[in-house]
């Protein structure tokens, strides 16, 4: 099978690096970055198929891992797919189907959100459904949680995946040009328009249009967007001809759209058409579990592999609320990087304000408040070998308290 694998993999024009046991892949992962990661659940030896996985995250979080398994081990495989696994075959396989999942995901290397939290697998893994179908696709999140990243790997695994990705930031477009970035304009349909402008719907034909901040569209936009969505046509600034469309529509907006209809600024029905499919990505604040990932990610990718974090610099970037998300933490890790002298960063060189207190906690969301809650009553049952009255002593509360706490958080 891995003989056969190689041959029609090379034969497709990919370089093809072949092991024939979980030690050996491992090796390989720790020397050099891998544009696809194709393995067998079952393995001989102490490492299988869901061990590569885990461990692969370690060196590349962006590369796509594909997992085979045989009809018996179907459920392992789904398991895998929570665990941040792309795609599965099952065996007996069609080899065209294999490849055709390897030039699919090769595509989306690179476009992966860092991150292993159970709210980000989530998101993920509803991202992935959507892409699979021809609805229009609306990503809700605050600004610099990777509302573009997630349209970029929606894009990827989307039939359109060998069209154009076309991003248009509606917010940094003035409204009197915005119209004819997105449709196009005709020679002299406004002053200084010396040539016919071809616009982003066109450019994107045959792949995606991104219409980041689409909140801030003006409303006689919206009515003019809202068509094109529904009869897939539109014209040109100060012309007459009608130009179709084939692009998929991916929009995205870090306001709260549903709001913003209710109180009569964004149409509804053009609220109900580009979000026909809603992702939502939660706030770093929400998702600290993802920051140790994220740092390791930004100092790698940017050149710092020598660098480490000590735990006390850590745990003040997960204690920090991360106003400007994702976007503000690479800014922080990497402004810390180029600073220190010895190649480690501890608490006192990150230029962040002091971590949460008490009262900044309290005002927190409460579901901030929950899942922070949660974290820390989990590691409690952790350091304590499972043993919920130590737990409970570590934690300062009494044994009933805690067992409450279980029981409403889920645990």
């Amino acid at each position: 099978m891995r003989n056969m694998l190689t041959t029609a993999l090379r034969e497709d024009g990919w370089e093809v690096t072949a092991v024939s046991s979980g030690t050996d892949a491992l090796k390989k992962l720790e020397t050099g970055g891998f544009d696809i990661l194709l393995s067998d659940i079952c393995l001989p030896g102490n490492i299988d198929g869901m061990d590569i996985l885990r461990k692969s995250r370690e060196f590349s979080h962006w590369t796509p891992v594909l997992l085979m398994t045989a009809f018996g081990t179907v459920n392992l495989a789904v398991e895998a797919m929570k665990e941040g696994a792309r795609d599965f075959i099952t065996k007996p396989f069609d080899l065209d189907e294999l490849l055709a999942l390897v030039r699919k995901y090769s595509h989306t290397a690179g476009t992966d959100i860092v991150g292993s939290s159970p709210s980000l697998l989530s998101t993920i893994g509803r991202a992935s459904k959507g892409a699979g179908t021809d609805l229009n696709i609306l990503v809700l999140g605050e600004s610099g949680t990777g509302k573009e990243l997630l349209a970029r790997m929606i894009h990827s695994e989307s039939t359109c995946f060998e069209g154009p990705f076309v991003p248009v930031n509606c917010a940094a477009i003035p409204a009197d040009l915005l119209e004819s970035e997105l449709f196009g304009a005709e020679k002299g349909a406004y002053t200084g328009s010396d040539r016919t402008r071809k616009g982003r719907f066109e450019y994107a034909q045959g792949g995606t249009i991104f219409l980041d901040e689409v909140g801030d569209l003006d409303t006689s936009l919206q009515g003019k967007l809202l068509r094109v969505l529904q009869e897939r046509e539109y014209t040109r600034v100060g012309g007459t001809e009608l130009f179709h469309t084939n692009a998929r529509v991916i929009s995205a907006s870090n306001r709260e759209l549903k709001t913003e209809t209710e109180e009569g600024r964004f149409r509804k029905d053009l609220y109900f058409r580009i979000g026909e499919f809603p992702v939502t990505l939660s706030p770093l604040r929400e998702r600290t579990e993802d920051i140790p990932d994220l740092t390791a990610y930004f100092l790698r990718l940017s050149g710092y592999r020598g660098v480490t974090v000590t735990e006390e610099a850590m745990n003040k970037l997960k204690a920090y609320r991360w106003p400007g998300n994702v976007r503000q933490l690479r800014s922080i890790v990497l402004r810390a990087a180029a600073l220190v002298d010895d190649k480690i960063i501890d608490s006192e060189i990150l230029e962040i304000d002091d971590p949460v207190s008490s009262e900044g906690l309290l005002k927190e969301s409460a579901r901030a408040a929950r899942i922070r809650e949660g974290e820390m009553i989990k590691k409690a049952l952790k350091d304590s070998g499972g043993n919920r009255k130590k737990a409970a002593e570590m934690l300062k509360v009494s044994y009933r308290t805690l067992l409450s706490r279980l029981k409403e958080l889920n645990i």
